[in-house]
């Protein structure tokens, strides 16, 4: 095959409402913001990539990203061949000081163009699908024990099966209770689990997962803060709940590093770990010892990295801990037809590239300059 050359490389900056705030540990999320990549080729096909802004989940602020991609990475990009798909963002990372989660995106791109011009979905590229479908798993937040009780219901009746807790953020006792009434409202057929994004200390982490026992949660994600080691260890040791990481997982290396610390599995992000070709990367490392795995977007991001989520979800071995594509919590998206499930799970998308149309006139509603 002829080069597939790039002609034009642009970066936008978006920010975007949400449909109804989502409360974390220590942060209450009302928008989100995001830098969306665009890849042109001399034949006039275009690639999309995106990178959600999260300095606190080991990614870049939206500011150092579009920095970087304005002073080297855009300039750097026309006129290379999109075929070297591995070769080009590695050489690119060596010249980034700041902002090198805006590489994740040009990753991400660079599949969906490549994908277009040999009209194969990414999944292809990727190594080719495992399954057809993906269960959905549910992030519930609403800050309010009766409303995540509703929320909950309600998303049962729609197909969802698989639940995660939003913890760290209200007394141990409370989220405790919520845990228990789940269990004891959706019953034995649903899948339950927890994350705190480092909203815990060890004693009130330890608290908590002898508190849930009884509702059977499958992990809790990210208890603690990133250097408190000695407290991950004791929590392990003493709470009887498998530990997954998130926050302090921003490379293969710190997976490895985590191994005697005791852990269980751990949450991939695209925007973390080098766009698609890093995650999967990881993936196959985490399979390999025998975590399990969670794949997840940060919220929210667009219907374009929540494609590449479902990609990476048929193809790597063990999506063990589910898969949450984040699009659904924005009141607004840049894609044509945005991803919706089914009963509860998505179908993988078959389209040439990521499978998305980007819709350029919200894409200029949404950019902050």
């Amino acid at each position: 095959m002829k080069a597939l050359t790039i002609a034009r490389a642009q970066a936008f900056r978006l920010r975007l409402p949400l449909i109804k705030p989502v409360r974390m540990a220590g942060v209450l999320l009302e928008t989100s913001e995001c830098l969306v990549v665009r890849l042109e080729s001399r034949e006039g096909l275009l690639g999309w990539g995106e990178a959600n802004a999260a300095p606190s989940h080991g990614g870049a602020s939206l500011s150092d990203m579009a920095q970087a991609f304005d002073q080297v990475i855009g300039r750097a990009l026309v006129g290379q061949d999109a075929l070297r798909l591995s070769a080009i963002p590695s050489e690119l990372a060596k010249d980034l000081p700041v902002g090198a989660t805006a590489l994740s995106a040009v990753d991400m791109a660079l599949h969906d163009l490549v994908g277009q011009a040999l009209s194969v979905p990414v999944h292809v590229l990727l190594g080719g699908q495992r399954r057809d479908t993906i269960s959905a798993l549910w992030l519930v937040g609403t800050g309010d024990h009766a409303g995540d009780l509703a929320q909950a219901q309600r998303l049962y009746i729609e197909g969802y099966r698989f639940f995660k807790l939003k913890v760290g953020v209200r007394p141990v006792e409370q989220e405790i209770a919520l845990a228990l009434d789940l269990r004891r409202t959706l019953g034995d057929g649903v899948r339950l689990c927890a994350d705190a994004n480092m909203g815990m200390e060890a004693p009130q982490a330890i608290t908590y997962a002898q508190g849930v026992r009884a509702a059977r949660l499958e992990f809790l994600e990210q208890p603690l803060r990133r250097e408190d080691r000695a407290g991950l260890r004791r929590l392990v040791a003493e709470g009887g709940l498998a530990i997954g990481l998130d926050e302090s997982v921003v490379s293969v290396q710190d997976i490895l590093d985590h191994l005697p610390d005791g852990i269980r599995g751990a949450s991939l992000k695209t925007l973390k770990l080098g766009g698609l070709s890093g995650l999967a990367s990881a993936a196959h490392v985490c399979a390999a010892l025998g975590l399990r795995l969670n794949l997840a977007g940060k919220i929210a991001e667009t219907g374009i990295a929540s494609a590449a989520l479902l990609h990476l979800a048929a193809v790597v071995p063990n999506v063990d801990w589910g898969v949450s594509p984040s699009q659904l919590f924005l009141a607004e998206d840049v894609v044509r037809e945005p991803l919706r499930p089914q009963g509860g799970a998505y179908r993988v998308p078959q389209a040439p590239g990521l499978g998305v149309q980007v819709d350029e006139e919200q894409l200029r509603r949404w950019s902050i300059h």
